[in-house]
């Protein structure tokens, strides 16, 4: 008879044991839907984590502009020095391309007018 007994609190404690361990995976479960409902603290989350990355983007290009203002400013001293001659190629490209000439002559007007009637509407 003793057999049967230590049986019976074997299977207690087994089921005391599993009984303990759905409690836990329960309360873990509960603590994880709540941190995914908890919307403010996600919005936060998300938040500090795009500003990391926005940080880490400006500091790129950052770096991006340094190298490329340098190669800028070399390449505008080359385009003013020939910016007498470019002028004067300027009537031979309007022959060669003259709907790309048409188009930025329309472009010129069209920023000419719209600058006056800017202007004209200030009064």
């Amino acid at each position: 008879m003793t057999t049967t007994k230590d049986t019976k609190m074997t299977e207690a404690e087994a089921l005391r044991a599993d009984l303990e361990l759905t409690r836990r995976h329960l309360a873990d479960t509960v603590q994880e839907l709540t941190r995914q409902l908890n919307v403010p603290r996600r919005i936060k989350e998300s938040a500090a984590t795009a500003g990391h990355r926005a940080v880490q983007a400006a500091g790129t290009a950052g770096g991006r502009a340094v190298q490329m203002a340098g190669t800028a400013g070399e390449r505008a001293k080359d385009g003013a020095k020939n910016l007498p001659t470019r002028a004067k190629q300027m009537p031979a490209t309007a022959r060669e391309h003259p709907k790309a000439a048409a188009a930025v002559g329309g472009a010129v007007a069209l920023g000419v007018g719209a600058a006056a009637w800017i202007v004209g509407r200030g009064r």
